[in-house]
């Protein structure tokens, strides 16, 4: 009797041990935080005003359809806000260009063009396109085209506008 009560003790003796010391396996718990980040249009790459292409135009006397045509290249987009579920933008070209009371109106809008990712995107119409990859993307690129009337005894001088791009979440 006295040999078990030896071994219980030896045995609780070796049990204490390993609580107080720990195995041969121990975890470390691990915990980190992913913070979303933005889901954005780079503002550089709008940066600057927009000439026509081929330049200046002169009145004719009779009305010139689409004489003014700008192309806006490499409309960048960055999306770092973790959703996963991707991204809707566009455009909304000025309905006239402007000089004091005069206007140039809205031609043919050639729209949204040369996305860098085209399998996932989807052209929704000349003013809208949507990424549909949900792994988000950093320096998609995208070009737009809007053209403008000059009317046949327009005035003369500088015509100003703006294209408004907007980008939402899916």
């Amino acid at each position: 009797m006295k040999n078990i009560k030896t071994l219980f003790a030896g045995a609780a003796g070796l049990l204490a041990s390993t609580v107080a010391f720990g195995g041969p396996n121990e975890n470390a718990s691990l915990s980190a935080t992913i913070s979303a980040g933005t889901l954005e249009i780079v503002a550089s790459s709008l940066s600057g005003t927009y000439s026509p292409v081929g330049g200046a135009v002169s009145i004719t006397g009779a009305l010139q359809s689409d004489a003014l045509a700008f192309e806006i290249n490499g409309v960048e987009i960055n999306d770092l806000d973790g959703s996963g579920t991707g991204w809707t933008l566009t455009a909304t070209p000025a309905a006239n260009l402007v000089n004091g009371s005069n206007n140039l109106p809205l031609g043919t809008t050639g729209g949204f063009n040369n996305p860098s990712d085209s399998p996932n995107t989807t052209v929704d119409s000349v003013n809208q396109i949507t990424y549909g990859s949900g792994s988000g993307v950093v320096g998609y690129t995208v070009d737009y085209d809007v053209a403008y009337d000059v009317p046949a005894l327009v005035d003369t001088g500088t015509y100003t506008g703006t294209v408004a791009f907007a980008i939402t979440s899916l």
